[in-house]
């Protein structure tokens, strides 16, 4: 008898999980699981699909959590760029440089230097204040470009109302969603997963093996793949080679 290659699925990232789960279900739904006595089990792994896809929502909105902080700090150091430069040329004795740096410092101490420390709403608010209040200003806007400052100020705007697209994309997709327990999940849902190896394996041996392979060989492709993208993630890791660390790329079919 074949036996099923067996993939560990908790190496598998909580936003891997449901995608590698949900395939895999559905590779097992093609074959006809009354007649290899399977659909039992088949059906009890299959009930996780709504768990699962609340693990894929919630996986998303910490990974837009994370591109959040990434965006918060690339306004951040922009601004904070603009501030210090702006003080630097009021320093220098040169008029054609220090008035509009006068004139520049103005606005950023209307809006307050300190803006980068408030919370996101705050910042992300007082910042479209601070934009709009210069580019409504002539002076304000000439001073930019005289202090080369106007890429700048013009790339912060823009990662400003990313920010505030994301955060509220954030904020509608968690209040739609409820949290679970994704370790209790993927608990109870890799159980279903070996029972079902197991059940395929005792069929086989009690039906005969000739109507599994079928099924036995697209499972064992599948489990194959992954089974060798985690070993390649083990062996970067081993060697520290995880700084740009990607998701496994999904499994695409073959004829084999």
């Amino acid at each position: 008898m074949r036996q099923i290659v067996r993939l560990k699925f908790p190496g598998l990232w909580n936003s891997e999980y449901p995608l590698v789960v949900t395939r895999l279900i559905d590779i097992v739904s093609k074959h006809d699981l009354e007649a290899l006595h399977l659909q039992g089990s088949y059906d009890r792994l299959a009930a996780f699909r709504p768990q699962l896809e609340k693990i894929e929502v919630q996986e998303r909105a910490y990974s837009r959590s994370a591109k959040l902080s990434e965006l918060d700090q690339q306004r951040d150091t922009l601004f904070n760029i603009i501030y210090v430069t702006t003080k630097a040329f009021q320093r220098a004795p040169i008029a054609d440089t220090s008035a509009p740096a006068v004139t520049l410092q103005t606005f950023i101490e209307k809006h307050g230097p300190d803006m980068t420390f408030a919370n996101y709403t705050a910042e992300t608010e007082r910042l479209y204040d601070f934009v709009a209040d210069v580019e409504r200003t002539p002076e304000a806007v000439q001073a930019l470009e005289t202090l080369s400052l106007r890429p700048l100020f013009d790339r912060m705007k823009e990662l400003n109302k990313q920010f505030d697209t994301l955060f509220m994309e954030r904020h509608q997709e968690q209040a739609e969603t409820d949290k679970v327990d994704i370790r209790s999940i993927r608990n109870r849902c890799d159980k279903a997963i070996s029972a079902l190896w197991t059940a395929i394996e005792f069929c086989s041996t009690e039906y005969g093996e000739e109507p599994y392979m079928p099924l036995v060989n697209a499972i064992n492709q599948f489990n194959g793949y992954y089974k060798q993208q985690l070993a390649a993630r083990a062996t970067r890791r081993k060697n520290k080679d995880v700084s740009t660390e990607n998701p496994i790329e999904p499994f695409v079919a073959t004829d084999k």
